[in-house]
C-alpha cells in the first residue's frame, strides 16, 4: 500500500502547472486538493501540528516534543494516528478518481 502522507504532504510534485493527462498526474492532483481539507477536518490539533511539523518543516520527533513540551512516544502516536486517518480518507478518494478515470477513458 502505498504511503500516502509521505507522498502528498510535499507538494514538490504536485503543483507543476504542465497539462498532463496521465492517470497518476490526475491522481496527484486530485489527492493534494483533498489532503488539506482531510488535515483540516478529520485531525485533532495535536495530530495535524505533529505531521506538519514532521512532514513538511522535517523536525525530528524530539525537537516536535521539546517545541510542543510533549514526549517524544506522545509525538509518534499523534504522527501514527494522524497517518492512519489521512491514509484512510486518502484510499477512499483513491478509489473514486480510479473509477472516474476508467469511466472517462471509456469514452
Amino acid at each position: 500500500m502505498i504511503s500516502f502522507v509521505e507522498e502528498y504532504m510535499s507538494d514538490k510534485n504536485i503543483n507543476n502547472d504542465e497539462c498532463e493527462c496521465d492517470g497518476q498526474k490526475i491522481m496527484l492532483k486530485a489527492m493534494s486538493k483533498v489532503l488539506p481539507l482531510i488535515i483540516k477536518n478529520e485531525l485533532t490539533d495535536r495530530q495535524s501540528i505533529c505531521l506538519r511539523l514532521f512532514y513538511v518543516h522535517n523536525k525530528s520527533q524530539l525537537e516536535i516534543a521539546k517545541e510542543l513540551k510533549l514526549s517524544q512516544p506522545t509525538v509518534s502516536r499523534h504522527i501514527s494516528t494522524a497517518k492512519d486517518i489521512v491514509t484512510k480518507y486518502l484510499n477512499y478518494c483513491l478509489y473514486t478518481v480510479n473509477s472516474a478515470n476508467e469511466q472517462w477513458l471509456k469514452f
